[in-house]
């Protein structure tokens, strides 16, 4: 016999219909407006709230979202969970380990001091104004979390923010978000140590030692062992035509499994969720394709429902204090400026791509917030903590895009237009794989401005290896930087039956445009990806130009679309 009498399931089925509509209705508003949606969906969870309508029209809201104990409140609840769980499933999924720890020396030098300095920051003021934290007889575990909270960073946001600025693909991108994936596996694994004391309620040496032991070897195993039988497992699961939805399957189960696991092993199951999906988003048969599907499926289900929950339960205004988000957002980007500051000291990072990389490492986002809400469902902060942090994830979410194009000029004195020469352009490309093809492609540059063609292919599969360059729209972006090279250089072709570049849109590349800077050229590789991205945003124009038989007809056709969308190119 069910629990649900028919006004349960009434109120159930119109709260969720209501959530998604207005959560999605906010979010393409604010799409639109060049902002976050995440920020739309978080302000439609605030009208719908104690906020707005529970002020302007209290039994309409106690109506449609119930107080606990209520039947429609708690499996709303459920609902809810599953978003957050679903959520970190999926920020795993954008983790790439194997990048990670080919980046070097450098992204870890500028991760730990990213981290470090951030989070005394946090500690310090939350010791020295414990009244204004909120701090009650917990100091040391409150300021650990306010550490932790101004160090994180929103990486599924920074990975939109990325792809919106045709940056994602680029060396820029690739530091960021390994920068990024770093930031969030130190501060998961920190934040759920911190939550285990809570619910032990010791914070002793001996039983912080066992927790963090025990967090360690749950995450050690589910990145190895696991991680192999996935790498076995999903070949198996990506053959036959039904692949997309068996893949689908696969990653929420075993998403839910290892939350499962890790609650119950006395590890929270946002950090079971979150390994899951790094051990999954690791593998190398894991096409992007499906990456971008399961992305899609959570973002437009889960997602909005979690985030207008966020302002469904809290008063934002009765609690409301401006001086505690005020002084958060001077930690997080006071902290994280001059973390990378002092870090491009140490690097061959320049100024003003260490700023852009602190203005994307400074937004908390939806990261943050997951953080909040379950630090107040632990007890840990007072809702006064939980609206700031709600707050500064808000703007520094805005923030963050325009921040990085202002610090990120493209160089204009170089063109796509003025760098395919006769010379560097394939009519016709034969090659059955991306390797083969950078390999005919980078025979071209032999002796060109001294080039060697084997040292080319080598630079230019390593970086593919890292991270694939099909950017969709049957366009793929093969580049490296490459020692001694003077100025960038361009190696056009067009492929008739395409060629695999592993495409986030599943389509085979028929243009491909292998792209060589100097050491040190981030704005010279920005603009010519600038370029490829306004020239071919057209579809008659990549039409046009996969049709093209010969390098004259090629230019005839993109010179003119180059001349087009010059402005926005800029």
């Amino acid at each position: 016999m069910s629990i649900f009498n028919g006004n349960d399931i009434i109120t159930l089925f119109i709260s969720i219909a209501i959530m998604l509509a207005f959560a999605k209705t906010m979010g393409t508003l604010f799409n639109r407006l060049n902002l976050p949606s995440v920020t739309g969906e978080i302000i439609a969870g605030i009208i719908l709230g104690p906020t707005i309508m529970g002020r302007l029209s209290p039994w309409l809201y106690l109506y449609i979202f119930p107080a606990p104990p209520a039947i429609p409140y708690i499996t709303l609840e459920g609902f809810i969970l599953l978003g957050a769980v679903f959520l970190l499933l999926v920020a795993g999924l954008e983790v790439d380990l194997s990048s990670v720890i080919r980046q070097g020396r450098s992204v870890i030098l500028i991760t730990i001091i990213s981290i470090i300095i951030p989070f005394s920051l946090g500690m310090i003021a939350t010791v020295l104004y414990p009244n204004l934290f909120g701090a009650d007889d917990k100091i040391i575990p409150l300021a650990i979390f306010v550490g932790i909270s101004v160090s994180i960073t929103a990486l599924p946001l920074i990975a939109r923010i990325l792809l919106n600025m045709q940056l994602f693909h680029t060396d820029f991108g690739m530091l960021i978000m390994t920068s990024a994936v770093l930031k969030d596996l130190t501060g998961w694994f920190l934040f759920s140590v911190l939550i285990q004391m809570l619910l032990t309620g010791s914070i002793s040496g001996y039983a912080i030692a066992r927790i963090i032991a025990l967090t360690i070897l749950v995450s050690v195993l589910i990145l190895t062992l696991l991680r192999y039988l996935i790498n076995y497992i999903l070949p198996r699961i990506q053959s036959g035509a039904d692949w997309q939805g068996r893949v689908i399957t696969f990653t929420m189960v075993t998403g839910l499994i290892l939350s499962a696991l890790t609650e119950t092993i006395g590890v929270h199951a946002i950090f079971g969720a979150f390994l899951a999906g790094i051990a999954i988003g690791d593998s190398p048969h894991l096409r992007e394709q499906a990456r971008n599907t399961i992305s899609q499926f959570v973002d437009n289900i889960f997602a909005p429902l979690f985030f207008v929950s966020i302002g469904l339960r809290t008063d934002f205004i009765s609690n409301f204090t401006i001086l505690l988000p005020v002084i958060l957002l001077v930690i997080i980007y006071g902290g994280k400026i001059s973390a990378t500051l002092i870090a491009a000291r140490f690097t061959a990072m320049k100024t003003n791509e260490a700023m852009a990389l602190a203005s994307g490492m400074s937004s908390s986002g939806i990261m943050g917030i997951i953080l909040g809400i379950f630090a107040l469902h632990n007890g840990l902060i007072h809702e006064n903590l939980y609206e700031a942090i709600v707050l500064t994830a808000v703007v520094t979410s805005i923030l963050s895009g325009p921040l990085m194009k202002f610090f990120l000029k493209p160089d204009e004195n170089i063109n796509l237009v003025d760098l395919i020469v006769n010379k560097l352009y394939l009519s016709d490309l034969k090659a059955h794989s991306s390797s083969e093809a950078i390999n005919i492609m980078s025979a071209k540059l032999e002796g060109y401005h001294g080039l060697r063609a084997g040292n080319i292919a080598c630079l230019v599969i390593q970086r593919e290896e890292m991270m694939s360059t099909g950017i969709g729209n049957s366009i793929a972006i093969p580049h490296a930087k490459v020692p001694g090279l003077k100025k960038p250089c361009i190696v056009a072709a067009r492929s008739e039956y395409g060629v695999d570049f592993d495409s986030i849109d599943g389509r085979p590349a028929h243009l491909i445009f292998m792209i060589l800077t100097p050491p040190g050229s981030q704005q010279s590789q920005i603009k010519l990806l600038a370029d490829i991205s306004h020239i071919f945003s057209n579809r008659q124009t990549r039409e046009n130009a996969m049709k093209a038989a010969s390098y004259r007809d090629f230019m005839a056709i993109i010179k003119p679309a180059y001349k087009t969308n010059r402005g926005p190119a800029k």
